[in-house]
């Protein structure tokens, strides 16, 4: 093997390792865009893979929706006396009250259930859910 052949072999073997490095690199590149995006992108909450709505995100609207339905200006919800359960295909079920004041000035306390089906999107956007039955005990 002469010297030149050696030369000439050996600077093909460097290009060919640094086009190597060169694919990895952007592939890292690649790969940790994808992460930090999934990571940091909106609607994510209780859990890392979850975008359903919370329980909270679930009462927030129930109280959208009762708020118009009641004639009263003056009703007071609770901001954490409420319970919920999530049922199969985003179907929410809230329970909970508001405080109101009747035609004679006396507080009248009316529970309620709320079941709510989360349609996707924006969590906070009232028009991505649909009330599906709206009941007072």
């Amino acid at each position: 093997m002469t010297k030149k052949d050696y030369l000439s072999e050996r600077q093909e073997k460097k290009r060919s390792t640094a086009r190597g490095i060169a694919a990895i690199t952007v592939f890292i590149i690649i790969f940790i865009g994808v992460i930090i995006r999934i990571a940091i992108r909106p609607g994510m909450n209780a859990g890392a893979l979850s975008s359903l709505p919370s329980g909270n995100e679930a009462f927030e609207i129930a109280r959208d929706f009762i708020k118009p339905t009641w004639k009263s200006a003056d009703s007071k919800f609770p901001d954490d006396e409420y319970k919920f359960v999530k049922n199969s295909d985003s179907v929410y079920v809230v329970t909970s009250y508001f405080n109101t004041n009747n035609n004679y000035g006396t507080a009248v306390k009316t529970n309620f259930t709320a079941t709510l089906k989360y349609n996707g999107g924006t969590m906070s956007n009232q028009q991505n859910w649909t009330l599906v039955n709206l009941e007072e005990h």
